[in-house]
């Protein structure tokens, strides 16, 4: 089963001005390491939601990829923030079984 990594790794082209939202499918699965991500993308608008295991609380990152801004739970991070947002997207990337997924698009797409 290829995760998301795989599968961009397969594709010539990019669609940079993707509006869209990735999850898990179901509330009983998580990644690998027992945590869950879900992640809306608008253009470079990116909102990851991070809830570390079972019963943690959720960590609510948005991000602005052009200007390198980042807010973590409604306040304004830095570049450890940064940091730590990109390396969460990383293992989201790397570790998501594609099959595990949906994709949530907005109406007019």
């Amino acid at each position: 089963m290829p995760t998301i990594t795989d599968y961009l790794e397969r594709v010539d082209y990019q669609d940079t001005k993707f509006i869209g939202t990735l999850a898990l499918r179901s509330e009983e699965l998580t990644l690998p390491n027992g945590s869950k991500m879900a992640l809306g993308i608008d253009d470079g608008h990116w909102v990851l939601v991070h809830q570390k295991e079972a019963g943690a609380p959720f960590r609510h990152y948005e991000c602005d990829l052009a200007e390198k801004k980042i807010i973590l739970d409604n306040k304004t991070g830095g570049e450890r923030e940064f940091a730590e947002f990109k390396q969460l997207i990383n293992y989201f990337f790397t570790h998501a079984m594609v099959d595990d997924l949906v994709t949530l698009l907005p109406p007019s797409l």
